[in-house]
């Protein structure tokens, strides 16, 4: 894990080295007899260049994008597109590191007010001059809506104004570790926006980001476009296709036949049969996701998991590397807690623990169950994967006796959110980088305040709750630090969500493409360079 010291923001971003494509003639074939008629032509053409076709760089990936408004929710695909159209005021880089983007600069008159001066020279992809306005305007849009994604990350935020042109100040409820949470938010053009109006807009939206949208085929393309005047400096890559691909053999031939390409989430289908191939670059790494068994811990009559120890039986049954080997292929790594090691308040001292079936069974035993439980697990899909066959054998092996049940996605999280499912196998990713937004959506109590939002175990802890208030006001780095992994140690004793393991990110490039992925997962185009 980093030190949170190095994630402060430098005032300005490095000089960005720009890439030039190499300009070639066109050959013409000469036929013998016809040199008298073509040399005139050609002396005519001898100042002339044409150049070669300009490279597009195709990013396949197996879903589609959900919508082209960037602030409506957090859906990783969905990310990937908005954050090559449009800036945030900061951004993470592939270290989720934050660092200026439409913000320049900024300042903390109180704790409870920050004062941030926009980058001058900024233009939209139609030519208008970015302005505090539309800061103002794009805030105060995921505000006007308190049932979004977004909204818990603004929720502390009392007032937001332009103070001229170029400056925005933003006053909180309380302290407020601010800077992160802006991350999240793309600044769209006000005036535009108010005069087409949302539909019209979203179909093919103006941003301040080094690529224009062309076109969304949904299921089938998002096309991009290089932003000549972008502040960054003009991408290198002219152009960039998204294809949506399902089919993880048909993934792999359009990655192979379309290059230079990037292809995104590489199908473990495939992926031993192309660890040899000359035309690809396969890189895996851990990802910023760690999948979970999360267990409805609700005190109510005959639910199993609302006693602690049969929530320890469950995580003592399960052999979380034998389950990786013969689950998954071995990609993934075994979590300790529920973050990995890149995000901010992962705690180093939490170890793995050992696996231990007749530990698991005794622990049945003292909690009323010495026959065991019969439990239904939900999860995504439409049937039994290698992963799930071997995550109910280890539990069976323990005396949890467990009935999978297969949900489409939307069924899937709406079942978790309404308290109904017993047990489900899912996953978190921290977008923000940072633990917090983990404590404060998942396991903070459910309130009104939006803390809690996405608690659908019933988990509730007035410790934590304290905690994650604490630390919601909490500015200093150092101390935000100690009070996330305060909150980690009473979260993994707890044991609502069983941490499993780090999801692996994979990704094949052609040999034409050099990038080193992120640690988000994500892909921001001015990062890739092609030989």
């Amino acid at each position: 894990m980093r030190p949170w010291g190095q994630s402060t923001p430098r005032e300005d971003l490095p000089p960005r080295e720009v890439y030039f494509l190499h300009l070639s003639h066109f050959k013409k074939a000469i036929r013998r007899g016809s040199l008298r008629l073509l040399l005139p032509a050609a002396l005519a053409c001898a100042g002339c260049v044409r150049p070669a076709a300009a490279p597009r760089l195709t990013v396949v990936q197996g879903s589609d994008i959900t919508t082209l408004d960037p602030n409506s929710a957090f859906e990783v695909v969905n990310d990937i597109v908005a954050m090559n159209i449009f800036d945030p005021l900061l951004r993470l880089d592939r270290h989720m590191n934050l660092q200026p983007a439409l913000a320049l600069r900024w300042e903390n008159p109180s704790d409870r007010v920050w004062r941030i001066a926009l980058r001058p020279g900024v233009r939209f992809h139609d030519g208008e001059p970015l302005s505090a306005d539309d800061v103002v305007f794009s805030v105060r849009r995921v505000l006007a809506h308190p049932d979004s994604e977004i909204y818990p990350f603004l929720s502390a935020i009392r007032r937001i104004d332009a103070r001229g042109t170029a400056v925005v100040e933003i006053e909180t409820a309380e302290p407020t570790p601010l800077l992160t949470r802006l991350s999240v938010v793309y600044i769209l053009p006000r005036r535009r926006l108010e005069r087409e109006g949302e539909a019209k807009f979203f179909r093919a939206p103006v941003g301040t980001g080094p690529y224009r949208f062309v076109r969304w085929l949904p299921g089938d393309r998002v096309d991009v476009r290089a932003f000549s005047d972008y502040w960054g400096g003009a991408p290198s890559i002219p152009e960039a296709s998204f294809r949506t691909v399902e089919k993880a053999s048909a993934r792999w031939s359009l990655a192979a036949s379309a290059r230079p390409t990037i292809l995104l989430e590489g199908p473990r289908e495939g992926w031993e049969e192309h660890r040899n191939d000359a035309r690809f670059r396969l890189i895996a790494r851990p990802s910023l996701t760690v999948s979970y068994l999360g267990a409805n811990v609700s005190p109510r009559a005959g639910n199993p998991f609302s006693d602690l120890r049969v929530r320890q039986a469950l995580r003592s049954a399960i052999d979380v590397p034998e389950l990786l080997r013969r689950g998954m292929d071995r990609h993934g790594f075994p979590a300790t807690q529920l973050v990995p090691p890149d995000v901010i308040g992962y705690n180093s001292s939490l170890p793995m623990p050992r696996p231990d079936a007749a530990e698991a069974r005794l622990l049945l035993a003292s909690a009323g169950h010495p026959n065991g439980i019969d439990v239904t697990l939900d999860t995504q899909g439409e049937g039994p994967t290698p992963l799930v066959r071997e995550l109910v054998g280890q539990l069976a092996k323990a005396s949890i006796r467990v009935t999978p049940r297969f949900w489409k996605k939307e069924e899937f999280f709406e079942r978790i959110d309404r308290g109904l499912s017993d047990l489900h196998l899912s996953g978190w990713v921290c977008t923000s980088g940072e633990s917090a937004e983990l404590f404060e959506s998942s396991l903070h109590t459910r309130s009104r305040g939006g803390l809690g939002r996405d608690n659908g175990t019933g988990y509730s802890n007035a410790v934590l709750d304290r905690l994650i208030e604490r630390l919601g006001s909490t500015i200093d780095p150092s101390a935000r630090v100690e009070l996330e992994k305060r909150a980690m140690e009473i979260a993994v004793a707890d044991l609502p969500l069983v941490p499993l393991y780090v999801q692996e990110d994979r990704y094949a490039l052609t040999r034409d493409v050099e990038w080193e992925p992120r640690a988000d997962g994500e892909i921001w185009l001015p990062e890739v360079r092609l030989r």
